[in-house]
């Protein structure tokens, strides 16, 4: 894998695969805890539906910053002359 542009493709493909499996997996927990407070208190629903969202929304800016990088590499690779 001496070629840069090889190197750069398998960096763009393992950058975005893991920000979205681990965005899958926050997400996931964070709405599991909600269930599982929901269950057990129904009348926290509200305020725990909002901290919910605001917790997911954090989350989600994990592939957006990998998105990022990742066109960092296409457009403006520091790796190639």
């Amino acid at each position: 894998m001496s070629n840069p542009v090889v190197a750069t493709i398998v960096a763009i493909m393992v950058i975005q695969v893991l920000a979205v499996l681990a965005a899958v997996y926050g997400d996931s927990k964070i709405l599991g805890k909600l269930m599982d407070g929901v269950t057990r208190q129904p009348e926290a629903k509200d305020a725990l539906f909002t901290n919910a969202l605001i917790g997911c929304g954090l989350v989600e800016s994990m592939p957006i910053i990998g998105t990022v990088v990742v066109l960092i590499l296409i457009f403006a690779n520091p790796f190639l002359k």
